[in-house]
């Protein structure tokens, strides 16, 4: 189930940004290939304990900062997770930090679209391959609903997942992406 999870969130940045954004055939990106079969000789990874993911949740100036979830996914596809939720008003931004071990069908997708030259501008919005911290990642945003996503692929293997509802425009999305303590993501 908990890779089920990882793999969700790893898609779920392309599938808010079609759904985010509408899709349409023009909006439709190319089919991503398979990714390679996991072999079992690879090495086994460590992964980030949940107490230095926690830690990596930054304090948010003039927001409040919700209670952190963190959980564990088992074997084989192990991965680390944290969650929490900030408000301010009636703003929300929902943040989810997590180590996919480098696990490539957790990252597959993301990796795909993040940092590229992509961008789509569609009647109720955009999504398009950035930059965050020096880091890639895919940014979607609905004009109208006022809503967005923000997803950054560090080091080939941690993801994270800022989703805002509520906002004026995608900046608190990205600072609060760029306010992550990454130098604990290692």
């Amino acid at each position: 189930m908990i890779h089920t999870v990882r793999r969700a969130f790893a898609v779920a940045a392309m599938a808010t940004v079609m759904v985010a954004c509408g899709s349409g055939p023009e909006a439709t990106p190319a089919p991503v290939p398979a990714p390679p079969a996991q072999t079992p000789s690879a090495p086994a990874v460590t992964l980030v304990s949940l107490q230095d993911l926690r830690a990596s949740v930054p304090q948010f100036s003039g927001w409040t900062r919700g209670e952190i979830t963190a959980q564990e996914g088992p074997a084989p596809s192990r991965s680390t997770h944290v969650q929490v939720t900030f408000t301010r008003g009636t703003e929300t931004l929902s943040l989810e930090i997590a180590d996919t071990g480098g696990d490539e069908r957790s990252i597959e997708s993301l990796e795909h679209m993040a940092g590229s030259s992509t961008s789509r501008t569609v009647g109720n919005g955009y999504f398009k391959g950035t930059t965050v911290a020096t880091f890639p990642a895919v940014e979607s945003w609905n004009t109208v609903d006022k809503l967005g996503e923000l997803s950054v692929l560090i080091r080939r293997r941690f993801i994270i997942n800022v989703a805002g509802a509520g906002l004026p425009d995608a900046a608190p999305m990205r600072a609060l992406a760029e306010a992550v303590d990454t130098s604990r993501l290692r």
